[in-house]
């Protein structure tokens, strides 16, 4: 029988519910339901609801050649994680290399899920007393903040997530003077390194640390937090890139609501927009609700304050600066992180007994991400996102590589660079920052044309409501390829199919030809007024 330090040095029975193991077995069974279900919709064949990670797998097959991009020969940075890409490198080359998004998903779901449990028991949700609710807690809170539904996305969040919960479970074990710094300082480190946004808990928690009387432990803190952003940013410019890597460009250039706003201007639009968020909205209701109960119980007036203070932070710093929503992976790290500590304030608030408080707040929390998330309806809408990517983005990624078989400008960039030797163009600017600049300074009639011309791109492949005018003006449009069944979060689906010269058409319909007998079900190629053969 396990035994844990309470905040006052008596201990308590964790009791006969491994309640870090229950989280574990929680997350992992609907994970797995989930990858069920999509074999079950492609017939056996496994992918992803999203086609970004196959950017990073593209990068680290260039990696793996010593170089940093998605075409060889030409610096690029599209991932926005500084290490995700770096552990995708093994296996490159191989089938094998497209499961290791999964794998390092399905790492990160187990750890943010054990550690979920942990602050738990060391909340004081294993007592006896409190065993039902520690249940509830441990089962029904990964589901509710999202942790199966995230690592199903096959990306870096998860381990985002964990690294913020060990970073949380740190602070909590330093406040209970039960050490903790390593924790914080691995979270810190790793935080940052999987994304930028771990900038703010990190930075956070040293200042926390560094004005609590802890200098040493905050110094270091901040310094773990940094580190990993300065390497990526010098790593960057040591290939001749931006510091900022084009993905976190081209997401800042989105956020702009005006002509050149002030720095409160955009902030405030920020907010605004991130509050009309489900996700948004439940964020900033659990770091209120922690910040009331601070105010209103025997919590006020205790060192259990300064934590509450980080989360608050932390979550006012992704509601201003950060995104909400695609796939609910942007904010998992802070949801967890806000949940999760809420969750750790409820004992204390109580002084240890299960009051309505307690058992609201538990039920709240529960039902709350059940509500804002949709929870149940993730099982109708993620498993299909698989099916869609599959469906469009891996047939396109076929008929490239394998009936085409030269170079090629997308706007969707992903399935169709990876395991493809030959050159892609990215129009919409991740993997060029040549694109990314004309699109989103001074984008001209036909710019994409210049761009594939100059290049000497013969096809491109893109849905032309990302562009508009933009379509190159000696294009020659040859059919649209379209998804018949609806589902999934695709940028459009109808993509286009161009000769960027008259001179490619035939070369480009050859390859039509001999691809469209294979379309898998839900999938047609519809040709352009006299352009089938």
């Amino acid at each position: 029988m396990s035994m844990t330090l309470t905040d006052d040095g008596q201990t308590f029975s964790a009791g006969r519910w491994p309640l870090s193991a229950l989280s574990v077995a929680s997350a992992v069974l609907i994970f797995a339901v989930m990858q069920g279900i999509v074999l079950s919709l492609t017939g056996g064949v496994f992918d992803y609801p999203l086609d970004d990670p196959y950017i990073h797998l593209a990068l680290a097959e260039v990696i793996a050649q010593d170089q940093y991009g998605v075409n060889l020969g030409e610096a690029a940075s599209p991932g926005s994680s500084a290490l995700f890409p770096f552990l995708l490198v093994p296996f490159a080359g191989t089938e094998f290399h497209r499961y290791l998004p999964l794998i390092w998903s399905g790492v990160g779901l187990i750890f943010a899920a054990w550690l979920w449990g942990r602050l738990l028991v060391e909340a004081g949700y294993g007592r006896a007393e409190w065993r039902w609710l520690g249940l509830a807690a441990a089962v029904l809170g990964p589901i509710a903040v999202m942790m199966p539904m995230v690592a199903f996305v096959g990306m870096e969040h998860s381990l985002h997530a964990a690294a913020t919960l060990a970073l949380l479970l740190g602070l909590h074990r330093h406040f209970s003077d039960n050490g903790g710094v390593g924790l914080i300082l691995a979270g810190a480190f790793f935080g940052a390194a999987f994304r930028i946004e771990g900038l703010a808990p990190g930075l956070i928690a040293a200042c926390a640390l560094f004005l609590t009387g802890s200098r040493r432990n905050g110094l270091a803190t901040a310094a773990a937090t940094l580190l990993p952003i300065l390497m990526f940013m010098g790593f960057l410019v040591s290939q001749g890139l931006d510091p900022l890597p084009s993905s976190v460009q081209t997401k800042l250039s989105m956020t702009d609501p005006g002509d050149e706003p002030g720095f409160i201007q955009l902030r405030l639009a920020i907010l605004l927009v991130n509050l009309r968020e489900p996700g948004g909205m439940f964020v900033a209701v659990l770091a209120l609700a922690s910040f009331l109960m601070w105010r209103a119980t025997p919590l006020k007036g205790t060192r259990w304050g300064v934590l509450v203070l980080v989360i608050g932070a932390a979550a006012a710093a992704h509601l201003l600066a950060g995104q909400i929503g695609w796939l609910n992976r942007y904010e998992h790290y802070i949801l967890v992180m806000t949940a999760a500590g809420f969750l750790v304030l409820l004992p204390k608030a109580t002084q240890g007994a299960v009051t309505p408080l307690a058992i609201g707040g538990v039920a709240a929390l529960i039902l709350g991400g059940a509500l804002a998330y949709r929870l149940p309806m993730h099982f109708f809408e993620l498993p299909p996102s698989a099916r869609a990517i599959h469906t469009q983005q891996g047939q396109m990624a076929r008929f490239v590589k394998d009936y085409l078989q030269t170079d090629v400008a997308v706007n969707d960039l992903g399935y169709v660079a990876w395991q493809n030797d030959n050159y892609v163009l990215d129009l919409w600017g991740l993997a060029s920052a040549e694109a990314r600049e004309i699109r989103t300074t001074a984008p001209v009639p036909g710019w994409t044309g210049d761009l594939t011309a100059k290049y000497d791109v013969p096809v491109a492949l893109v849905y032309d409501h990302w562009f508009e005018d933009g379509i190159g003006a000696d294009w020659v449009k040859v059919g649209e390829f379209q998804l018949t069944v609806p589902g999934g979060f695709l940028g459009g689906y109808v993509v286009s199919f161009y000769a960027t010269s008259p001179d490619t058409v035939a070369m480009l319909t050859g390859a039509l030809e001999a691809w469209i007998p294979t379309l898998l079900p839900h999938s047609r190629f519809v040709w352009a007024e006299g352009m089938e053969p």
